[in-house]
């Protein structure tokens, strides 16, 4: 069983980057990555309470659409902020 959800995340956000720079592309090329991009949030809806609350790394992706490696840095960011 899959225990980690931040991996689920960055191939949700992967995936969905993909799937909103495949203007033009294959509609199977698309049909996939939006398979992916919907299975890994089912999972890690299913399996992982409070994935994407807010503030969370998960909650930049999901709801705010940024890649993974923009949420961890706002993530972090909001994190020295609570500190402060």
């Amino acid at each position: 069983m899959i225990t980690n959800a931040n991996y689920l995340i960055q191939k949700y956000a992967e995936a969905s980057e993909r799937v909103s720079n495949a203007r033009g592309d294959l509609k199977e090329y698309t049909s996939y990555w939006t398979g992916v991009k919907n299975t890994c949030h089912t999972i890690l809806s299913e399996a992982f309470e409070g994935w994407a609350e807010h503030g969370s790394v998960g909650y930049y992706v999901f709801m705010e659409g940024m890649s993974y490696d923009a949420a961890v840095g706002a993530y972090q960011r909001n994190l020295i902020k609570e500190e402060i």
